[in-house]
């Protein structure tokens, strides 16, 4: 069953468009799409609102679509220190296979500093959790592995701490005010899908 949710929200002047293929019970409700997701599955284990979590995504991997939408993309790499040439920012990629072969040759090249996939997971911090650093790219890996870190994070501290030091953990001013562009996206997310 495939379900689409739009969102709109004229002080962002953004429209977003989340798109999700689900395999869910024909009872089930539009306001149980993200619950009853992986991203459900993944908020849920992390001990955080599914919004919150899809709403980092949004940020995090978030590009404008020629239909006018704005919505996470899996295949973004964001160089956070260039060298060898190759010169900082975000990158996206038509498809998996284009993402994984800048990647193989950012990691030849020694750059490590990388954000990778639709949770812009940092690739210098994250990639021991998985086997193969290119893995990183699977989008079910990707929210697997932006999960358990906001896990470990949320342990005893507030969702606000919690999701202030996935992005910016050494720098708070940073990291509070990315809670804020996180917020105004949960916002829309919850008030679109209840």
């Amino acid at each position: 069953m495939h379900f689409l949710v739009t969102v709109y929200d004229d002080g962002m002047k953004k429209h977003l468009i989340l798109a999700f293929s689900l395999l869910v019970s024909q009872r089930a409700f539009p306001d149980a799409v993200l619950a009853n997701s992986y991203w459900g599955e993944a908020a849920k284990y992390a001990g955080i609102n599914v919004a919150t979590l899809y709403g980092i995504a949004v940020h995090e991997s978030g590009m404008h679509w020629s239909d006018g939408s704005f919505r996470p993309w899996p295949w973004t790499l964001n160089v956070n220190k260039g060298n060898e040439g190759v010169q900082a920012g975000p990158r996206r990629y038509a498809s998996r296979q284009a993402a994984e072969a800048a990647l193989a040759d950012l990691i030849k090249k020694g750059i490590r500093n990388v954000d990778v996939g639709i949770m812009q997971v940092n690739l210098y911090w994250h990639a021991d959790k998985v086997e193969k650093e290119i893995d990183l790219l699977d989008p079910r890996t990707n929210i697997r592995v932006a999960a358990d870190y906001l896990k470990d994070l949320k342990t005893n501290r507030n969702i606000t701490k919690t999701v202030s030091d996935y992005h910016s953990p050494s720098n708070p001013a940073r990291g509070i005010d990315y809670v804020g562009k996180i917020k105004r996206y949960e916002k829309i997310i919850n008030e679109k899908i209840k």
